[in-house]
């Protein structure tokens, strides 16, 4: 590594590290007010406020991470720029692809960091975070509880379970409706009075069977019929699902492919799916962004390039958010709303990086 090299990425893993720490500490103090009244009524032991912080470190980072790296970018390169130290590397034979080639290194390493906390550790400190603080500080007791009702579970294979009502203690289900599907097409529906878990496999009893092939229906009738090779166990039906934004990729995935597979609507949850992969990659496209527009401003302070960073990122959150509302409503394809604002400001950032490289 060369000393100019060493020396950009000293400037900017500074910039970077302080801009991160900073918004988390904005957020932190921003939900401390919003939240100080809880903990005031409810006196809340600091160690327990303490760990409910910690939780929200990651999601603070994850989504902060890329308005650190734009801010790190305009200040360490806007300081460069500011004392004709970029103009002396370019003047030694150094084009401005090359001398951003250890930033932009940097910020690909933090679309894996990003991708792997907002996998990894994200979800399991939301919930624990919401935990703590409905559980641990308001004391809301979440009863287990002994029935559900109305419940829809989307199962494996493309099965779909309609109950009516579902006794948890007993695993037993009343007026129970179970649908498999193949490619969408409805194969077999069996309907039953009740059904129950006989420790390895599901008793229908009450009921009657419909097989559907090639546009004929048989339908039998039974008073008791054991099930074998169900996936589903008690405890999938007692448990609440989770929203997409508190499911990983591997378990969003999962769940798409069983709406595919039962014929249901995928296309909003598709959305969800590929922003879970398109956001971290915008961590690249800013320093593009922010390494054009420094060679050509020189920076006379942090705020204008706090300002800069926090104009063009909201800008992008808005077209993000935008995107992902209209495929959501179906006005527009998963791809182009998950993928339209990286395609945006990818194309804008080359653009600009073109015209700087050839200043």
């Amino acid at each position: 590594m060369r000393i100019l090299d060493r020396y950009l990425l000293r400037e900017f893993i500074g910039y970077l590290f302080l801009g991160l720490l900073g918004f988390i500490v904005i957020f932190i103090v921003v939900d401390l007010i919003e939240k100080m009244d809880v903990f005031l009524d409810h006196r809340a032991p600091w160690p327990l406020v303490l760990q409910y912080f910690v939780n929200l470190a990651p999601d603070v980072v994850v989504k902060m991470l890329p308005v650190s790296l734009l801010l790190a970018t305009f200040l360490a390169l806007g300081q460069l720029n500011k004392f004709g130290e970029l103009t002396a590397m370019r003047a030694g034979g150094l084009s401005l692809v090359r001398i951003l080639a250890p930033v932009l290194c940097v910020a690909m390493a933090c679309v894996v960091v990003s991708l792997l906390i907002g996998e990894f550790v994200v979800p399991a400190a939301t919930r624990a975070r919401q935990q703590i603080f409905e559980e641990r500080i308001q004391h809301l007791q979440r009863a287990v509880p002994s029935e559900r009702a109305d419940v829809t579970y989307l199962g494996r294979g493309g099965r779909i379970w309609l109950v009516g009502l579902y006794l948890v203690h007993e695993s037993r289900m009343h007026e129970v409706s179970l649908q498999e599907f193949k490619n969408g097409v409805l194969m077999r529906r069996i309907d039953a009075a009740e059904a129950s878990w006989d420790g390895q496999r599901w008793v229908f009893v009450s009921g009657y069977v419909r097989r559907f092939s090639q546009g004929r229906e048989q339908a039998e009738g039974f008073q008791r019929m054991a099930v074998g090779g169900l996936g589903e166990r008690p405890e999938d039906f007692a448990k609440q699902g989770h929203k997409p934004e508190e499911m990983d990729w591997f378990e969003l995935r999962s769940y798409v492919d069983r709406l595919r597979a039962s014929g249901a609507r995928v296309e909003n949850y598709l959305v969800d799916l590929h922003l879970k992969l398109a956001f971290p990659l915008i961590c690249v496209i800013v320093v593009m962004i922010g390494g054009a527009l420094a060679t050509r401003l020189r920076m006379q302070g942090a705020a204008l390039g706090f300002g800069l960073s926090v104009a063009i990122s909201f800008f992008y959150y808005g077209i993000l958010r935008a995107g992902q509302a209209l495929g959501h409503n179906g006005a527009l394809p998963p791809y182009v709303a998950a993928w339209g604002a990286d395609v945006l400001f990818g194309a804008v950032a080359f653009v600009m990086l073109a015209q700087a490289q050839r200043r």
